[in-house]
Parts: structure tokens; sequence; C-alpha cells
């Protein structure tokens, strides 16, 4: 009868123990987050969509990477799931002259998303490759009977169309061929300097940005930043000899009517000639051959302005 409360004390520590143990769980390893993506750009394609391009994640070797997320604002957008080694993606269905923004994260195999993320703010455009003709959107040189002046964009016709001298008050853009020169003036330097004789003055005021692109087709034409951060002019000209130029040439283009303070923007591909050089056809009709596109909301330099 002396031994019962010390067996009794042993079964209690027992059971203690197995309670203990029973409570203790194997620890599980969490899968890491994966490193976001890097440097986002955008260019845009037509007036309802929007082409981003960005760097992979440095973490798309690891076995637990999964996918990239795109969130878009404003607007009821679903996130967008991007298949992973995907470096391009379009974004469709947006209106022109409204600034999106798109935030764009990595996502590991337990679809958590990483922690930091790319953000860019980017307004679709309007892709025009023909002219209130429906015609091809050509510029002619000086000694032609064609137009030689481009207005980016005519708001009856909704569209770019060439012009003669006669219409010079229109012009933003013109195609300078004597001396030897293959020039694209402003029509404000044109009219300043009198290289055309434009019975009125121009109406808008054109500038042209220092900053081109190399490329034969507007779809290379990425950025991450605000058009209006470029440095404009009237008096930068493009000179079309240059043999940077010879396989085709992008310029950004700026014009704002009389009275207005705020700017449409416009990027302007040249295309390369199919013997090289930017000049089409023969004296004394060579010409060049144009792509546009053109921001139809002033004050929307494609991006979200600079602060």
């Amino acid at each position: 009868m002396q031994t019962k409360p010390y067996f009794f004390l042993i079964f209690l520590v027992a059971l203690f123990a197995l309670i203990t143990s029973c409570e203790e769980t194997t620890p599980v390893d969490e899968t890491p987050l994966v490193a976001p993506p890097d440097s986002l750009r955008a260019t845009s394609i037509d007036s309802s969509t929007v082409r981003l391009r960005w760097k992979l994640s440095s973490d798309e070797s690891k076995t637990y990477f999964k996918d990239y997320v795109l969130y878009i604002e404003p607007g009821a957008f679903a996130p967008k799931y991007i298949s992973k080694g995907t470096n391009t993606f379009d974004v469709t269905g947006l209106s022109d002259g409204v600034i999106y923004t798109f935030t764009l994260k990595a996502r590991n195999s337990d679809d958590e998303v990483s922690s930091g993320s790319v953000s860019l703010q980017w307004s679709p455009a309007f892709r025009f490759i023909k002219n209130i003709n429906d015609e091809p959107i050509r510029v002619y040189e000086t000694a032609s009977q064609f137009g030689s002046g481009l207005q980016l964009y005519d708001q009856t016709n909704k569209k770019p169309r060439t012009l003669k001298v006669a219409s010079g008050q229109f012009w933003n853009l013109g195609l300078y061929t004597k001396l030897n020169e293959q020039t694209i003036y402003t029509a404000n330097y044109i009219h300043e300097n009198n290289l055309y004789n434009f019975p009125t003055a121009p109406t808008y005021t054109t500038e042209i940005s220092e900053d081109v692109f190399l490329t034969n087709t507007l779809n290379n034409v990425f950025d991450s930043q605000a058009l209006n951060a470029k440095k404009f002019s009237k008096d930068i000209a493009i000179d079309l000899k240059d043999p940077d130029f010879r396989n085709g040439v992008v310029i950004i283009v700026r014009t704002r009517p009389a009275g207005q303070t705020e700017w449409n923007y416009a990027k302007v591909l040249i295309k390369p000639a199919s013997g090289g050089g930017l000049l089409h056809g023969n004296p004394d009709n060579r010409y060049i051959e144009c792509e546009i596109s053109y921001q139809r909301k002033p004050g929307v330099p494609f991006a979200k302005p600079i602060n």
C-alpha cells in the first residue's frame, strides 16, 4: 500500500511527457518569396492597346518561381497572369487619353506575390499609317508638285494630312531638299527662315525633341518616362542624310494651336527606303513615308507627367 503513490507519480510524469510530445510538430519550410521583375517600359500600339516590356525576375530559375501578375488601374480590370519567361505583354481594352497605372509583381509556387514590384503610368494613343485620303502618309521634296508639309492630325478628318505651301498655316513639319539638303524642319522654323513662302504663318507651334530612336518600327520605341521630360525646340532639325538614320528613325514631336497651353504629343516613324536611306522614289518626286503614333488628348505626353 505504501508504493502506490510512487507508481501514481510515475504515471503522471509519463502522461505529461506523452501529451507534450503530441503537441510538438515538425517545422515546415515556407516557400520563399521571389524577386519582382525590373525596368518596366511601355509603348502605345493603338488607341486601346499598350505594350509592356520588362526585365525578367532574377529568381526565374528557381523551382518555386511560378509566374507574373499584372494589376491595372483605373477600371474593372482583373489581374493578368503572365507565364514565366515572358517579358512582353499587350494590355487591351483601354481608352485613349486615360493614364493607366500598370503594376507588375512575381509569384511563387504558393501563389504568394513578391513584396516588391515595378510600376509605370502610360496611356494608349492612335496609330496612323494612312492619311485623310486613305493613302500612305507621304511628304514630298521641295521640287515636287505634291505636298511637302505634314499636319500630324487634322481635327476635322481625324487623320494626318499632307499639304502644299498654300496651306502652310496648318503645317507641323516640312521636308526641305534644296541646296543638297534632306531635312525635316518644324513649320515655325520654315516660316521664320523663309524656306517656303507661306501665304499665312503657321497657326500651330511645333517642336521636335533632340532624342531620336534608331528603328524601323514604332513598336520598338519603349520608354519609361513622360515625353515632356525630353528637351524640345522648334529650331531642332532632322538631317535625313545622317548615316545612323538610314534604316529608319523615330522622332518625337509636340504641337499646340495658337492660344492653347497644353501640347499634343506624337511619335513619327520615317520608314527606310528599299535601296537604303530615307528618301523613296525618284527626283523630283522623292518623298518620305511615315507612320504616326498620336496622343489625341492635350496634356497627356503618353505617360504621367513627372512632378
